[in-house]
């Protein structure tokens, strides 16, 4: 999960030394990290029911090592359209790398253990958000930009190898036509309007924190340092909103609450640094630690829930969760490109909002189904063996 996330961030602190290289303006190299999650986003439901039906490491291996030899490639491109055919094959690579590394949670960990397995997990996705543009600044200011590409591929390179040496449990694995898996996934309880609250609450959330940058700077005028500090500690909090998955479970008494607990924090900490009057900065600092502890925690046991509905169809689910999530992405990222100078931050960031308010009407909506799992082929299977394939 960490490398998938350092595709969509590492070259954000190089964009200037890229475009001399390329001969492009900085501005262009934008289209590498969007190149990669449009791919990544349209590719990843098509890879999920191949997972279901050949298992998680037949695709999460070659996805790792096809995304190591992506990296390398945008180093060594010779133009820039070179490097965004690259950065289009590492987002085909990663479609096969995160909703399976997702679903071997699902597959390997108990079920009351795998909100908070999910959530480690996801400190890896958080971390290169933090850590990865710090690494490829002094990379480039340092050695050369495309050492930060090349420690990236050497990284999945070595990924690579620890999964397909790793021995994991194989579930049973359905035979059904590519096009039946989605119908089954889709018909199932919940399912559909899970994935959309996915869509309105987590991906336009994710969303609004890559452009949280840019939104402050607007309204609160503040200099670049003190904007990298700011969104270095939005990523910390939301490290330690992982690790107090359990803890939290255990207090609310019920996954549900969690997870409606963090679509009320994400709304209150989007309404005050994005939409409302700008308030002090202590204030709106204080409203974004109350947004990352609530998607650092309430994110994963969403994804998590996702994974446990169906056994025999959970890699579909999970990948249609991913790309949906990215989804939201291009379209708070597209969104501010086009709008924030036109109609300015707070009515992107208001519409977001107002998506993240229907996410939780539809989750509000979801009753619990005591019979699902009973009622889904091969839910209650027997625990599946060990295996390396």
């Amino acid at each position: 999960m960490f490398l998938i996330g350092t595709a969509e961030v590492v070259a954000g602190p190089m964009m200037a030394a890229m475009g001399a290289h390329f001969g492009v303006p900085a501005a262009q190299i934008a289209w590498l990290p969007a190149s990669y999650a449009l791919v990544y986003a349209s590719l990843a439901p098509l890879l999920g029911p191949l997972s279901d039906r050949f298992g998680r490491k037949p695709l999460l291996v070659p996805g790792l090592i096809g995304f190591s030899a992506a990296a390398v490639l945008i180093a060594l491109a010779p133009s820039f359209s070179s490097a965004v055919a690259a950065g289009i094959f590492g987002g085909i690579c990663a479609a096969a790398v995160q909703p399976n590394a997702l679903s071997i949670i699902n597959d390997n960990v108990e079920e009351e253990a795998q909100p908070a397995a999910t959530g480690r997990v996801f400190m890896g996705l958080t971390l290169s958000f933090v850590i990865m543009p710090v690494v490829s600044a002094v990379l480039a200011a340092r050695v050369d930009w495309r050492a930060a590409y090349l420690l990236v591929g050497a990284a999945a390179l070595v990924a690579a190898v620890l999964t397909w040496r790793m021995p994991v449990r194989r579930a049973a694995v359905q035979n059904m036509g590519f096009w039946t898996t989605f119908r089954e996934a889709l018909t199932i309880y919940s399912v559909r309007r899970r994935l959309a609250a996915s869509f309105l609450w987590l991906g336009l959330s994710i969303g609004v924190t890559t452009v949280l940058a840019e939104v402050l700077r607007r309204r609160f005028h503040m200099q670049t340092e003190a904007i990298g500090v700011m969104v270095g500690a939005f990523g910390l909090v939301t490290v330690i909103g992982n690790s107090l998955i359990g803890r939290t479970e255990r207090l609310a008494g019920s996954r549900s609450r969690v997870v409606v607990g963090g679509v009320i924090a994400t709304l209150i900490g989007c309404l005050v640094v994005g939409v409302l009057p700008p308030f002090s900065l202590p204030v709106a600092a204080l409203a974004g630690v109350v947004w990352a502890l609530g998607y650092g925690i309430a994110g994963p046991v969403h994804h998590s829930g996702l994974g446990q509905i169906s056994r025999h169809v959970r890699g579909t689910i999970t990948a249609l969760n991913a790309s949906l999530l990215n989804l939201g992405i291009v379209v708070v990222a597209s969104c501010a490109g086009r709008f924030f100078d036109a109609l300015g931050v707070e009515a992107v960031v208001g519409m977001a909002v107002l998506g993240m308010v229907s996410g939780l009407g539809l989750l509000l909506t979801i009753r619990p189904a005591p019979d699902l799992r009973a009622s889904q082929p091969g839910a209650l299977a027997a625990p599946p063996r060990f295996s390396r394939r």
